[in-house]
């Protein structure tokens, strides 16, 4: 058995400029036509195949003799700047102010399920199972596009890594200021997908990735340059990042992640179960920003809080079948606990 693909292309309109871009994945040999359905956001840099690996192994998991869930469909959305998005987008994205990509995926995120809610013909994720699962500045698109629609309702919340924090944190100052250096110094053009593929290999952050998803980053978060399509003498037939360094490092100043984000995510944890994963790595996120998403007084009430040993903030792209096992250990307790109610 292997993973089905659709590709979904919601075309801009009068509301909204972007293509909005996502893949609903489904199990070749899957009879489950009811259960439940994922919907999946992912971090900055990457692209909506990055879950495949963990979305293969929930599947296999879930279609188990054994099994305890059915899973009848997961999709992920892009943000309108990632991925295959950031081509179909180019022309728009162009004319787009530089740093609030942040809530441009939260809009994007809401426009996808609006959009798949009205076609009650092929999804009505009114009356469906749906799970939201994030990771880092995904979790801040998915909880604010969450909160703004109140008609579609979530079971549940699981998020990776969030990032999000308060505006005023010291930890924010710092993990920022390291995180837009790398941004602005991080290459992002080559020669070929073969020459990309043998520096990044090489590098800090990426040798640490699950070889597969490394591939599908090569694959998918990276695109023609476009200088391929110049005329001889002057055409350059080479690759680089999709998300260009100027928006990654100005993602950092949106306050959508310190603001909106947080507020967002407090209100769900008041209303829903959210479970926060970490990568047992301190990186972007150390323990004080750990204690402060899981600080009740102030509103912030997660139903739990785990750890994924050997990871560090990217921890789908590097333990992607734990991640999955997590989601699908997380999803079988709270079907429990409301069996039991």
């Amino acid at each position: 058995m292997s993973l089905c693909r659709e590709h979904i292309d919601i075309a801009p309109g009068q509301s909204y400029p972007f293509h909005v871009l996502a893949t609903k994945y489904t199990y070749e040999g899957n009879p489950c036509s009811a259960g439940i359905t994922l919907v999946l956001t992912h971090s900055l840099g990457v692209h909506m195949e990055t879950w495949e690996i963990t979305i293969a192994h929930l599947f296999k998991l879930s279609t188990s003799p054994s099994s305890g869930i059915k899973l009848r469909e997961i999709f992920s959305i892009e943000s309108p700047n990632h991925g295959r998005s950031a081509v179909v987008n180019a022309e728009e994205i162009a004319k787009h102010p530089r740093n609030d990509w942040t809530r441009e995926y939260a809009r994007a995120v809401q426009r996808f399920l609006v959009t798949m809610m009205a076609a009650e013909s092929r999804t009505n994720f009114v009356s469906w199972n749906l799970i939201g699962v994030s990771h880092s500045v995904g979790a801040a698109a998915l909880f604010i596009a969450a909160e703004a629609l109140p008609a579609i309702r979530f079971q549940s919340m699981i998020t990776f890594e969030p990032g999000m924090t308060s505006k005023d944190s010291p930890h924010r100052h710092r993990s920022n200021q390291a995180a837009i250096a790398w941004a602005w110094l991080r290459p992002d053009v080559w020669r070929s997908r073969k020459a990309a593929k043998k520096e990044l290999a090489a590098s800090p952050m990426y040798s640490t990735w699950d070889s597969r998803v490394f591939d599908l980053f090569i694959e998918h978060g990276l695109v023609d340059h476009p200088a391929a399509k110049d005329p001889p003498p002057y055409t350059f037939p080479g690759v680089m990042t999709a998300l260009s360094k100027e928006h990654h490092a100005r993602s950092f100043q949106s306050d959508d992640l310190v603001v909106d984000g947080i507020n967002s995510y407090a209100a769900v944890t008041k209303k829903i179960p959210v479970h926060v994963v970490w990568g047992r790595i301190h990186e972007l996120a150390n323990q004080e920003l750990k204690d402060f998403m899981a600080d009740a007084s102030a509103g912030r009430a997660p139903a739990s809080v785990s750890y994924i040993e050997g990871a560090s903030h990217m921890v789908i792209q590097q333990k992607p079948e734990k991640a999955a096992e997590v989601i699908y250990s997380i999803i079988l307790s709270d079907s429990r606990r409301m069996f039991r109610l």
